[in-house]
C-alpha cells in the first residue's frame, strides 16, 4: 500500500445562483489533517464547521495524498 503524505478536508458550499441561473459554487479547504484522524470523527467535524459557514454545504470531502513511488520498492 502506498504511504500517505497528508490529508484535507474540502467543504464545497452554495453561495446561490449567478444572473443566468448558474449555481455559483465556493470551496474551503481546511489543510493538515491528522492522517490518522478516522473518517467518522472528521465528518462530525466537517459538519461542525459546515454550520458555521455563511452558506450552505453541498458536499464535504476528504482528500488524502499519497507517495506512490513507495510502492514500486514494496513489489520487489
Amino acid at each position: 500500500m502506498a504511504d500517505i503524505l497528508n490529508s484535507r478536508l474540502t467543504l464545497e458550499l452554495n453561495e446561490g445562483n449567478d444572473e443566468n441561473g448558474n449555481v455559483m459554487l465556493k470551496y474551503k479547504h481546511f489543510n493538515n489533517v491528522k492522517t490518522t484522524a478516522l473518517d467518522e470523527d472528521l465528518h462530525d467535524v466537517a459538519v461542525a464547521l459546515g454550520a458555521l459557514q455563511a452558506f450552505p454545504v453541498v458536499s464535504m470531502k476528504r482528500v488524502n495524498e499519497y507517495d506512490l513511488s513507495t510502492l514500486a520498492a514494496q513489489e520487489s
